[in-house]
């Protein structure tokens, strides 16, 4: 297996049993996933493909090699190679190489009972989301795979799933998964009353023994309460009622003495 932004030189090797001087053209096309670096025996790259024109007594070998740097977003997908050689008599397709790529769990979060990511949603107080961690072996190999994600902060634990361990605050699964096999993995919590606006975040650590990997960060926000006034600002809204209620009475009053003299 080979890991993201790792460099790999190919090395193709020529034996000349033809039995005269041959002029051996040999090409090999950039393998898919990866960027072309370097080569060496004067090889040149052009158009994804790496070429090399070199003359080869009778008996003797020749190696040519190039460097490739894999992919940063190559998430699991292979890396093969395989080289051409044409001596002027005979034209090979050399063996393929292969290597696997790890493949980056994901993570993400739905409401409970339901099976629609909500990531980046309001969520409300009291509500029960469930978590989901995805996890696919593409090493190459069976492996031993540990899963850890902690509770996320103002929520509390209610269950989990496939022989889930909680304790201190963490969940733990533990499996094996065959090479190509995918397992998914949910833990149900449940949102705390007193949220009050605070963003709900999580994120787990798988390990397979070959790769640590975090997953990426679902965020859930939740809504604020609103505030109550302060004491003195509704004091003051006291005080302005009882000046308009003042003012309202002088008015009434003078237009009752008014009416008085009209008498």
């Amino acid at each position: 297996m080979v890991q993201p932004e790792e460099e790999l030189t190919y090395a193709i090797t020529y034996k000349n049993t033809t039995g005269k001087d041959v002029n051996a053209t040999i090409t090999d096309k950039i393998p898919a996933h990866t960027k072309f670096v370097s080569a060496d025996n004067s090889g040149a790259e052009s158009g994804g493909v790496v070429t090399w024109n070199v003359p080869v007594a009778k008996n003797q070998s020749i190696t040519v090699k190039f460097t490739v740097k894999v992919d940063k977003d190559v998430n699991g997908a292979p890396i093969d190679n395989i080289a051409k050689v044409n001596d002027g008599t005979n034209s090979y397709d050399t063996n393929e190489t292969h290597n696997p790529t790890p493949t980056e769990p994901k993570k993400e979060v739905f409401k409970f009972g339901t099976t629609t990511n909500i990531d980046g949603k309001v969520v409300q107080p009291d509500q029960k989301l469930t978590y989901q961690i995805t996890y696919k072996n593409t090493t190459g190999e069976e492996r031993d795979v540990t899963i850890t994600d902690k509770l996320p902060a103002h929520t509390s634990f209610v269950s989990a799933d496939n022989g889930g361990n909680f304790a201190n605050g963490k969940i733990t699964w533990t499996a094996k998964v065959a090479d190509g096999q995918t397992l998914k993995v949910t833990f149900t919590v449940k949102v705390d009353k007193n949220v009050n606006g605070e963003i709900l975040k999580n994120t787990a650590t798988v390990n397979d023994g070959v790769n640590d990997f975090n997953t990426n960060v679902v965020k859930n926000p939740t809504p604020k309460v609103p505030e109550n006034p302060d004491t003195g600002d509704f004091n003051n809204i006291m005080l302005l009622m009882l000046m308009l209620l003042g003012s309202s009475g002088a008015l009434v009053s003078g237009m009752t003495i008014k009416r008085r003299r009209e008498e």
